[in-house]
């Protein structure tokens, strides 16, 4: 119990030099994560995970969006990816990522997902309620609820269980969003 409180005021100290210029690698190693929208470092972590994630892919161009989906006051990434290598008739991939400590970790890799990108006032399961449009691809053109089930978003709008929405929530991703090309991977040494 006496290590309570010297843990409660690192943190408290961590958290009021959050903001200071070159406090931002304090805060990380001090385990105090960012809850403004796009950390300084965030989006760089988010084109790293972008990396990992598709190492055989060229072109790749994505929209990243910030919200706190889970209400836990830190923000995930919402990340639309748009090359030929997750695009089809049916639209592209869109993930959901929460941080996993120093680390990112997917919640939501959807298939076949058009922007706009949206968020609901409503939760399941804890997290917030999300929409992406379908069309293509042979399936009738509409808006996709997706729901979290405990572990992650549906990664198929098109079927259950996604469900056919009405109306759209807070735009995240605009339908038309500015996209930012991913830089190549450094060639690793050794």
């Amino acid at each position: 119990m006496i290590r309570f409180p010297a843990l409660m005021a690192t943190v408290a100290l961590a958290a009021c030099t959050a903001d200071a210029p070159d406090a931002e690698a304090d805060t990380n190693i001090a385990g105090v994560e960012e809850v403004s929208p796009g950390p300084a470092n965030a989006e760089e972590d988010i084109q790293n995970f972008l990396l990992q994630e598709y190492p055989e892919a060229e072109g790749i161009r994505y929209a990243l969006a910030w919200h706190d989906l889970n209400g836990d006051g830190a923000d995930e990434a919402i990340v639309h990816v748009v090359s030929s290598w997750v695009c089809g008739t049916g639209g592209c991939n869109t993930l959901v990522l929460t941080q996993a400590g120093p680390m990112w970790r997917k919640v939501g890799d959807i298939s076949v997902s058009r922007s706009p990108v949206t968020v609901l006032d409503s939760s399941t399961e804890g997290w917030k309620d999300i929409t992406v449009d379908v069309s293509g691809g042979g399936m009738p053109s509409g808006i996709a609820l997706l729901k979290f089930d405990g572990e992650a978003y549906p990664s198929n709008p098109t079927i259950a269980p996604a469900e056919p929405a009405e109306a759209r929530g807070e735009v995240l991703i605009a339908e038309e969003p500015e996209l930012v090309e991913l830089p190549p991977m450094e060639p690793s040494e050794g």
